[in-house]
């Protein structure tokens, strides 16, 4: 009997399992490097007609497939991998009819080179271009209308340059003039907007510059949104979140269709006993989702949460926790994960939580599974080995590919995915209604959650990638085995 019992969980639990993922394409495909660096997947979907075309890169050829919408190959093709100094593959579209456009940038992001790929003509074409002036520096590249853009800023100037790529090579450049507007460093001293995105010096006369790219509607880790200056793209708009300070979150609209623009500074939550000692130490991030605006503060001791309609700019939630506390708004335990923890363990203590990310990065994010909000709160800590950070996202070059040397292109999504698949954090999880009342009950798995147990189960997966596509999410991956790739669905 007991046996018939543990058979029909089995069952039960592989059904489960294979109606959270569907085989949607299984394709021949018979890549000839040994090397699993060497190959990459570059899924493209075009914005306007919601077509799907994969480019799959191996040592010397790139594979084109283009999808109709049963996920039916009604394209196949073959390039040679073409050759250019610029490696890294910062952003891609569907620029026309059969045609196809790669921004390529060196490591620092100032050599920049287009390819063109027309598949019509199955012709490949690099092109060489100045994209910025010497004066410029890279923040972000991003995508808008199946068209190419990049964010850049002058230097020691409070002025935004948005250079529209166009498929020819030329560029339209929309300037935004912030000269009379007021912007933060992290001791909330007015500074120039340069300063307030310059991460750090790097060394002599080596600016550091970090612009996260957020995709909304994912699940996206703390890994990501704790990044303190982060870009999202609404409509016909990109929006900026500057955590540089801890007084204000400035909130930066820029118009990709004028030069118009708005600034919001949303004031943080204020912490208690703050004097000139342990102001230094205090961290703060923000996470920006639904037009709310979700901000966390916190030193040892203690941390604060808010949340801010940005129409109304009504606060909708305010927590404040103190070492002594109960939290009683978490759904999860106290999670601490990641390799300098052996994996994964839980915690009880308020106190050991809060000491725990006071001591990293601070970070929030937010996630919608129907009406409920999760929130994710809490930190991360880098781990430090032969003085560089480290981070064990599990692919090559975070934000590019390269067409020329070993890397793998990280999508948004599958950036997300990695660094949440990879983890290094301390952090609990809680659900909310729409009202932002605390909600009881488990924390529902995401797509995430389901691709990474899936992907767990494979042996010889290469060439991963995970995007969104009609709502719903796409793992793609190479079996070295099969000699087949494969495209599979996965929903929250």
């Amino acid at each position: 009997m007991k046996r018939n019992i543990l058979t029909l969980i089995s069952i039960f639990s592989f059904v489960l399992f294979s109606f959270s993922q569907e085989l949607i394409s299984k394709d021949e495909l018979r890549l000839k490097s040994n090397l699993s660096e060497r190959r990459e997947s570059i899924p493209i979907v075009n914005s306007l007609s919601n077509e799907l075309s994969l480019f799959i890169a191996d040592r010397k050829d790139i594979y084109f497939n283009k999808y109709n919408s049963g996920f039916e190959i009604i394209d196949q093709q073959k390039f040679e991998r073409p050759k250019s100094k610029a490696k890294n593959i910062l952003e891609k579209v569907n620029s026309g009819e059969n045609k196809y456009l790669f921004l390529l940038s060196d490591d620092s992001k100032k050599k920049m080179e287009l390819i063109k790929i027309n598949t019509k003509k199955a012709k490949i074409e690099l092109i060489t271009t100045t994209i910025l002036s010497e004066k410029e520096r890279f923040l972000k590249a991003f995508t808008y209308k199946n068209q190419i853009f990049i964010l850049a800023i002058p230097k020691k100037t409070s002025i935004l340059n948005i250079h529209k790529i166009k498929p020819i090579g030329e560029k339209e450049t929309l300037t935004y003039d912030l000269t009379n507007e007021e912007f933060f460093d992290k001791y909330d001293k007015i500074t120039s907007l340069y300063k307030s995105f310059l991460i750090s010096q790097g060394g002599i006369s080596k600016a550091i510059f970090d612009t996260e790219y957020i995709e909304e509607g994912i699940p996206n880790s703390l890994e990501v949104t704790s990044k303190p200056i982060k870009l999202y793209r609404r409509d016909n708009s990109i929006i900026v979140t500057l955590d540089v300070g801890n007084k204000y979150t400035q909130v930066l609209t820029l118009n990709l269709d004028t030069v118009n623009y708005k600034i919001s500074n949303i004031k943080k939550p204020v912490l208690q006993d703050i004097n000139k000692t342990n102001k230094a130490f205090i961290k703060s991030n923000s996470f920006l989702s639904r037009n709310r605006l979700y901000q966390i503060i916190g030193i040892r001791g203690q941390m604060k949460f808010k949340a801010t309609d940005l129409t109304s700019n009504e606060i909708i939630k305010e927590i404040a926790l103190g070492r002594k506390d109960t939290i009683t708004f978490k759904n999860t335990p106290i999670i601490q994960e990641g390799a300098m923890y052996n994996g994964y363990r839980e915690m009880e203590k308020t106190q050991k939580f809060l000491r725990k990310i006071a001591s990293g990065k601070i970070g929030v994010s937010a996630h919608y599974i129907k009406d409920t909000i999760q929130l994710t709160l809490g930190g991360v800590k880098e781990i430090r080995g032969g003085g560089a950070p480290m981070v064990g996202f599990g692919f090559g070059a975070v934000g590019g590919a390269t067409f020329g040397v070993a890397n793998a292109f990280a999508t948004p999504t599958y950036y997300a995915y990695a660094s949440y698949a990879s983890t290094i954090s301390t952090r609990i999880h809680c659900l909310f209604d729409e009202q932002m009342s605390h909600l009881e009950g488990e924390v529902p798995t995401n797509a995430f959650d389901k691709i990474k147990d899936f992907s767990e189960d494979i042996y010889n997966e290469k060439a991963e990638t995970v995007f969104k596509f009609n709502g719903y999410y796409v793992y793609g991956y190479y079996d070295s085995l099969l000699h087949k790739y494969f495209l599979r669905k996965f929903e929250d």
